[in-house]
This record gives C-alpha cells, sequence and structure tokens, in this order.
C-alpha cells in the first residue's frame, strides 16, 4: 500500500496547480453562470415563506399584504402599481406550480390575489384610455355650453 505524504500550499502554487479558491467564489461564479429565471433570489424566497404561512386567510388578505408591503427602504410600497402586483402574484403562482401545489388552497388564494391585480391594471387601463382617447369631430374648443 502506497502512502501519498500531504502538500502544503507553497508546494502546490510551485507544482503548476492553480490556487485553492474559497467556497463564496465558486458559488458567485456559478450563480452568474445562471439564467436570470433560476438564480437565486433571498427576497423572493422571504415573501414566498410568508405567503405559504398566509394559507387559508383568503385572496383578500394576501392581496391587501402584498399592497402594503414596503419595500428595503422601508418608506416606499414594494409593489406600487398593478402591474407590479400582477408580476409578483404571477412569479409565485409559477413557483407553486413547480413545486406541484397547483391544488392546494394557497395557489387558489394567490391566483385570486392575481385576479384582483389583473382586474385594478385592466380598470386604470380602461380609464386612462377613456381620459386621452382623441375626441371625434366635436373638440373642447368647438362645443356649446
Amino acid at each position: 500500500m502506497k502512502i501519498e505524504t500531504v502538500m502544503s500550499a507553497r508546494s502546490l502554487e510551485r507544482s503548476g496547480n492553480p490556487p485553492v479558491e474559497t467556497l463564496e467564489s465558486r458559488l458567485l461564479a456559478a450563480s452568474q453562470s445562471l439564467p436570470d429565471n433560476k438564480r437565486p433570489d433571498p427576497e423572493f424566497d422571504l415573501l414566498y415563506q410568508q405567503l405559504l404561512a398566509m394559507e387559508g386567510q383568503g385572496e383578500k388578505a394576501i392581496y391587501e399584504f402584498l399592497r402594503t408591503l414596503r419595500g428595503a427602504d422601508g418608506e416606499s410600497r414594494a409593489y406600487p402599481d398593478a402591474k407590479a402586483l400582477l408580476a409578483v402574484t404571477l412569479k409565485v403562482l409559477v413557483q407553486l406550480k413547480d413545486e406541484k401545489l397547483e391544488k392546494t388552497l394557497i395557489y387558489k388564494e394567490v391566483s385570486g390575489a392575481n385576479g384582483l391585480a389583473f382586474s385594478l391594471d385592466l380598470f386604470v387601463k380602461g380609464f386612462l384610455r377613456e381620459v386621452f382617447k382623441p375626441m371625434e369631430d366635436d373638440a373642447w374648443e368647438k362645443s356649446e355650453w
């Protein structure tokens, strides 16, 4: 049986082997090679766990929680408009589906919150379309009082 001796770091450097990399640098390099949708997102993971804990409270409670959630600065809202609410609820639904939880109550509730965000977005877009739609032949200046 042959016993190999342990080499020191200096002898490894002299022998032409690459220097030892730290675990953090290897993790950083690995996470940068992942596509954007597969990178770890600790903020989203925390939100996801909070929403899982809210199971059974209903879609309106989840929607209100997301609507009033504060950002990293503690002042501004994390999801300031209907489009942002729609995006985050959709991301949560995708995560739930990836974990094969689409038949659970939380999936139904988040789906309802997604519907509320969609309705609000649709209402705002319809309102803006009415406000900014061009007048036909009856311009405000030509209309009689």
